[in-house]
């Protein structure tokens, strides 16, 4: 019968190989002592493998041991024990020139606080079976030829060595520890103990023999002449210096990594005990520094926001916030679009095309051009610590023309917030009107100004037009369905990230559509400006938890299907807007169903080295049914294919 697995007792890993195949067994000790198996493994060598040298395949045995079993044996409190024959292993003793595989096992390896000691053949009958076939036969090349650190290894320890000096068992069977300090450390607490009044006081209670009023509350103490042990754990006596040396080891150390409040707690109350050790472990670990260099700061200190007041006497453009939306693709020689706010009246933004490599002259000869030959020069101007307007040229246009210069404080982009949130609705129209042809982002942005400049904002209540030319502009005709499809995207985003800040979060429930964050998926889109931050709708097949859900993802993505709720976004149809995909049925041609491409949309692999495939969506279908296939699976649609490939230099 195989025994439960209990990550807080030490694990015995046994491992073999032969030329054929490799076997394990991982081990503990039940409450009686004796060595059980936990579970079994064996598989054979492929093709590859089966050439490895001896030792590569004796130490593949363990990697793949571990790798199956990582979930008892990563991070465990006692050294994980591996028995082998490691005669052939001591090859790895020395330095070697290690070829890719095997720095990538030396990396792996290197998670786990692994133990390796040498057990004879003949007494790991399970393993060695395990890793030969019925009649098999040992050929010369089974011959142990010389592998890991010298300190890896064990030398001249009995098998029982974990129920031996280290560990013991109480009285009701479980495994405790009676020893995991080096002896320099236990004389110390031993000394420690002569000088702590609860120790002698509670050392006096266990050895005399009359009883004592003590004597009622000495429940779970023990002493063994050398240590004073309480419910099975070391008593620490009251010393700074002591404790301090034991954090150390078990927060400091390499093998510890350093863990928060809880796991350094979890990890030292195992073995030691002493009274207030909770509020001394938090005071610790709040005061190391390289944790409070190097961790993030889960908590961290957010004064409350100190809105940009209006000059009083301002008038249209009077005061400007600026900023650049870079890395956009490239359309008609430019990659970068310079966005100009009016800040405290109107709200209007005025957008200019431009290229990356824009410098602080080239910026002001823009804003002369396009805003100043409109609106006059400004009183100020509200920046972010760009180069185009931290550099030296920038301010002293700004100081001579009498302009005052607000920059954005480091790393802290919320100084121009209104620059910020209006770059973010830019950028989600051109995701809306763009997604499919990227390139053409150029030819959108009179519209996208318009729309933007010609709808009620939420702060001033009014148009940006309105407030700024006196009256209301009258929008084409042609253009009243794009500028209201416009307008829905906007407050849609907007409404959207109200929901996220102030609104609870509500669980899902089976059968709901959501969105799913794309920010983590590659679908062999090129442009991550203009990549959709949603793929779906997709249908919730089963709720994990309240925080975990199950969607249904097309067979080709290839993807784990469990998702946070952090990464869902719930799908939203209204019987106001309509549907939002038609879904047409197929035509049938020749006895075949035949899709309406819309559009190709990505390809991938990236490179010409490995044939590649295209991704397709399909008129009326919403992103979740976009299809990978091959070129010559496309033959339909060959005008489309070969339009994509020249727009992307793919002929």
């Amino acid at each position: 019968m195989l025994l439960v697995p209990d990550k807080t007792k030490p694990f015995i890993l046994e491992t073999d190989a032969s030329l054929e195949a490799w076997g394990a067994v991982l081990r503990q000790y039940d409450h009686n002592g004796e060595l059980k198996a936990c579970s079994y493994l064996s598989k054979a060598f492929n093709p590859a493998e089966r050439n490895y040298q001896i030792y590569d395949r004796e130490l593949l045995a363990i990697v793949r041991a571990l790798e199956t079993w990582r979930h008892y044996l990563l991070g465990t409190p006692h050294p994980v024990t591996i028995w082998c024959d490691h005669q052939n292993l001591t090859y790895y003793k020395n330095p070697q020139k290690l070829t890719p595989q095997q720095r990538r096992w030396h990396l792996f390896l290197s998670q786990f606080n692994i133990h390796i000691m040498y057990v004879p053949g003949t007494k790991m009958i399970q393993s060695d079976a395990l890793s030969r076939w019925p009649g098999y036969n040992q050929t010369e090349e089974e011959e142990r030829i010389t592998m890991l650190p010298e300190n890896t290894f064990s030398h001249d320890l009995d098998p029982n060595y974990l129920i031996g000096d280290n560990y013991g068992y109480s009285n009701d069977g479980d495994i405790i520890q009676i020893s995991v300090i080096d002896t320099e450390l236990q004389q110390r607490i031993k000394k420690g103990l002569e000088e702590d009044q609860i120790a002698q006081q509670v050392i006096k209670g266990l050895t005399e023999k009359e009883l004592t009023p003590l004597k009622q509350e000495l429940a779970g103490w023990k002493y063994n002449d050398e240590l004073l042990l309480f419910k099975n754990r070391t008593y620490i006596p009251a010393n700074l210096e002591l404790k301090q040396e034991l954090l150390k080891l078990y927060h400091d150390l390499p093998s510890q990594g350093h863990p928060g409040i809880f796991g350094t707690m979890a990890n030292i109350q195992r073995y030691f005990w002493w009274p207030g050790m909770h509020a001394f472990v938090r005071s610790y670990v709040q005061g190391c520094a390289l944790c409070q260099q190097m961790k993030v700061n889960t908590h961290p200190s957010a004064p409350p926001l100190a809105p940009i007041k209006a000059d009083p006497h301002t008038y249209p453009f009077s005061t400007v916030t600026m900023d650049f939306i870079t890395d956009l693709p490239e359309s008609n020689g430019y990659n970068t679009l310079y966005v100009v706010v009016d800040h405290d009246l109107t709200k209007a933004i005025v957008l200019i095309l431009c290229t990356k490599t824009i410098d602080a002259i080239g910026t002001a000869r823009l804003y002369h051009d396009n805003v100043y030959q409109r609106f006059g020069l400004p009183n100020r101007i509200i920046s972010d610590r760009g180069p185009q307007f931290s550099s030296q040229v920038f301010q002293e246009m700004n100081n001579r023309l009498g302009v005052t210069s607000s920059m954005s404080t480091a790393f802290h982009p919320q100084t121009d917030g209104q620059t910020e949130r209006t770059n973010q609705e830019i950028e989600a129209y051109l995701r809306i009107y763009c997604s499919n042809h990227p390139k053409t982002w150029t030819e959108h942005l009179p519209l996208m100004e318009f729309s933007h400049n010609n709808r009620v904002h939420s702060v001033t209540k009014q148009t940006p037009f309105a407030l700024l030319l006196r009256y209301q502009p009258r929008a084409i005709p042609h253009l009243n369905q794009q500028r209201s499809e416009a307008l829905a995207a906007h407050e849609l985003a907007h409404a959207s990230m109200a929901q996220r800040i102030q609104s609870k979060f509500k669980p899902f429930k089976e059968g709901d559509l959501v969105w799913l964050e794309a920010k983590n998926i590659n679908l062999g889109v090129l442009h991550r400006k203009l990549k959709p931050k949603w793929e779906g709708p997709f249908s919730i097949t089963k709720v994990i938890s309240p925080w975990a859900y199950k969607l249904q993802l097309p067979e080709q993505w290839k993807i784990f299907p469990v998702f946070h709720a952090c990464l869902l976004s719930p799908y939203k149809a209204t019987e106001a807007h309509g549907p939002s995909y038609s879904e047409p049925p197929p035509d049938i041609i020749e006895g075949e169903e035949e899709y309406e491409i819309e559009a190709i949309v990505g390809h991938s692999p990236k490179n010409a080295r490995k044939p590649r495939k295209f991704l397709v969506k399909w008129l009326g279908y919403p992103s979740s049914e976009n299809t990978w296939y091959k070129p010559e699976e496309l033959s339909h649609a060959n005008e489309i294919l070969d339009e994509y490939k020249r727009t992307h230099n793919l002929l």
